[in-house]
């Protein structure tokens, strides 16, 4: 059975997440220190709390998860995605800078962003194959993303393109802007697969 590392950043409720990676037939376990990613197949990102309240709870993990990067699967929900990045609107501390670019307050037309709505695919991803509504939460994003940016869905909010799955194959790196665990079928379908990526 797989096991899935959910990232404690010390805020917040995982138990939804928890279950919805039980539901999938996995078996997830909340990492406190960096010395347990051993004990794992593959790392989650959660999408609970604010930005600089999760850069600090994640800095005594930067060099583990560096050193992981590319040998074991990662994902980012939300939060946990936008980690991923440089900086944000909503902190002033520095992201994990793993792609360039910042995370910009949305701005509108209701903020936050909260409820389905549609995610489109323009690029093949192991993660999300087809078009699919899923449920977001979300008063930041990464707007309007750059080629230089390895996305494979966005979702159109405002009148701007919010990237809404990040799917870094080459080195097994994934995000989410939306929470697969609110999501339903099409969110449990998200991290099944996720799991299948950390079996290979």
């Amino acid at each position: 059975m797989v096991r899935v590392g959910i990232i404690n950043y010390g805020v917040g409720n995982l138990g939804s997440l928890i279950n919805a990676f039980r539901r999938v037939g996995s078996e997830p376990t909340i990492i406190n220190e960096p010395g347990e990613f051993m004990n794992v197949n593959a790392i989650v990102l959660p999408g609970v709390g604010s930005f600089d309240a999760a850069m600090s709870r994640l800095d005594k993990f930067k060099d583990a998860l560096t050193g992981i990067r590319g040998s074991m699967p990662i994902l980012g929900i939300c939060l946990g995605l936008q980690v991923m990045f440089e900086a944000s609107d909503e902190g002033s501390l520095g992201g994990l800078s793993w792609y360039p670019g910042r995370v910009n307050r949305l701005k509108g037309p209701r903020v936050p962003h909260i409820g389905w709505d549609l995610v489109k695919t323009v690029k093949p991803c192991e993660l999300l194959s087809d078009n699919g509504y899923f449920y977001f939460m979300h008063s930041y994003a990464v707007i309007n993303p750059g080629g230089e940016i390895p996305y494979s869905g966005i979702t159109h909010y405002g009148g701007d393109s919010i990237l809404s799955v990040l799917c870094d194959e080459r080195v097994v790196t994934f995000g989410v802007q939306f929470h697969p665990e609110k999501s339903s079928k099409n969110g449990l379908e998200v991290l099944r697969r996720f799991i299948e990526i950390a079996r290979k």
